[in-house]
């Protein structure tokens, strides 16, 4: 057989084969696999790699993952199902479109750093922003120290995401080595769910009841706790995702018993940990998000004739569910969280009424520089000349480090060029899962679902400002796409 450059999912349909003849995984996809998950998990556990030890590690394996991934590899027919080829990795990434697009944003960050035109000062005590001469045809940018976050500390944030993303398109060829990457983070959301529960029912605002950070509001092992509920929003996607999966499969292949039953009752558990963060943009979110899941499992069992539909088992597990939810509601105390939901619901705090002012500022922001944008991480030090305008921002005595609105402080630190590239990289994954329809197969609705509403969530914070979130985000959509892809392959 020629030597061949596309992905594949080597169970056919032509062929039933047996648990015991499955193809094996081959060992170059399984070490990609490992680094990968490696890179997934290990970022929320490092206080979801906000700090510089964390994003240079973070760095560190998607180098190497983006490096084994371009491994050439020979398959024999103990890894193919069929006969020997051998696989060359590089024709397909030079074919992927995010490639390309990421790498010409990597270098629209890249010259804006290398074009600064404001400069960071400092007594040793305070800090403030010098304007300096730069170039006019180059897009402009900030100078600040790295360990003081920059454009190349967001350079290396960008570039973790665009190097693991590529790594999983070109390298990973099989179904299963999908389902088990996903599994790995609707574990891994279950056991930070169990941090954070943890934390609540000891009263800490430690974080592994051992590291403090004065003023945050921490949940989980994130200093930010709307960072971890945004962060168990994706893992409650996926957990949703697998177990709606392994129920139609169930009922196609007529199975006793499958793991749905267990996925449903860690997404329960995940959601309860998300009501007690106390994030209340992040629980709105998720009660959406559970609420469309729920109702298009209504509507799947609906269309089912009636002597396929398990009426009274469903009936059994959502109680047992829900006395669940309730249970571990009440145990965890969760009417603070609904009382501090209703107090910025009906505007008793000025939480979210400061976030409208910020996004107000912003715009300003934006329409000073709207092409070029004032440059990537900048907006901390560009962002108080316009917060001193307007006194409501507390101007001298607030310090805003990001906007709370990732879909406005984007174009105010990149611009219109550097969004149209994100935009382009978003709208060629949503063009390949439109032609796969996604929509037909149960793990690809629930992951699209929870990546879109992340995306429409981050118009009320900044969630994409988490390198943890920001990756496994990016990273979820070459894995959604392929899923869907293969699926398709099977009929």
């Amino acid at each position: 057989m020629p030597a061949t450059t596309a992905a594949f999912d080597s169970s056919s349909p032509d062929r039933a084969r047996t648990r015991r003849e499955r193809p094996r995984i081959h060992s170059v996809e399984k070490l990609l696999l490992t680094l990968v998950t490696l890179h997934l998990v290990f970022m929320p556990w490092a206080l979801g790699a906000m700090h510089l030890p964390a994003q240079i590690a973070s760095a560190v394996l998607a180098a190497l993952g983006f490096a084994v991934s371009l491994w050439p590899r020979n398959y024999t027919a103990e890894n193919s199902g069929n006969e020997a080829f051998r696989l060359t990795p590089w024709p397909r990434l030079a074919r992927f479109p995010v490639f390309w697009l990421g790498l010409a944003l990597l270098g629209y960050i890249a010259l804006q750093a290398l074009n600064p035109v404001w400069t960071y000062i400092t007594d040793g005590k305070v800090f403030w922003m010098m304007r300096i001469k730069g170039s006019d045809w180059l897009p402009p940018g900030i100078w600040a120290p790295f360990e003081k976050w920059g454009p190349w500390r967001v350079f290396m944030v960008f570039g973790s995401a665009w190097l693991t993303t590529c790594a999983v398109w070109v390298g990973f060829t099989r179904r299963r080595t999908l389902q088990i990457l996903v599994g790995a983070l609707a574990a891994n959301g279950v056991l930070l769910a169990i941090l954070g529960v943890a934390q609540r029912m000891t009263r800490t605002n430690l974080i592994y009841w051992n590291f403090d950070f004065p003023g945050a509001m921490p949940f989980a092992s994130f200093v930010y706790k709307n960072h971890g509920a945004e962060y168990l929003l994706l893992s409650l996607a996926a957990a949703c995702g697998l177990a709606g999966w392994f129920y139609i499969r169930g009922l196609r292949r007529m199975e006793k018993s499958n793991p749905s039953g267990v996925l449903a009752f860690a997404a329960t558990f995940v959601a309860v940990a998300v009501v007690t963060s106390y994030a209340r943009g992040a629980t709105l979110t998720m009660l959406a998000y559970l609420l469309a899941c729920i109702a298009g499992f209504v509507a799947h069992q609906l269309s089912l004739p009636k002597e396929h539909r398990r009426t009274p088992i469903l009936v059994v597990m959502l109680l047992v569910f829900g006395y669940f939810l309730n249970t571990g509601l009440d145990a965890l105390r969760a009417g603070e969280a609904w009382e501090r939901m209703k107090s910025g619901l009906t505007r008793q705090d000025v939480s979210w009424e400061s976030r409208e002012w910020a996004s107000a500022a912003t715009w300003e922001m934006i329409k000073d520089a709207p092409l070029t944008g004032a440059g990537a991480g900048s907006f901390q030090y560009v962002f108080p000349l316009y917060q001193h305008r307007d006194k409501r921002l507390g101007p001298g005595q607030l310090f805003w480090q990001q906007a709370h609105n990732d879909l406005l402080q984007f174009p105010a630190e990149l611009g219109i060029i550097g969004c149209a590239l994100i935009a382009a990289m978003l709208g060629w994954w949503i063009l390949q899962l439109v032609r796969c329809h996604f929509w037909d197969n149960a793990l690809s609705v629930c992951l699209v679902g929870g990546l879109v509403a992340l995306l429409l969530y981050s118009w009320f914070d900044f969630p994409f400002q988490c390198p943890a979130i920001l990756i496994t985000w990016c990273v979820l959509w070459p894995v959604v796409t392929l899923w869907t892809q293969f699926e398709e392959q099977r009929g």
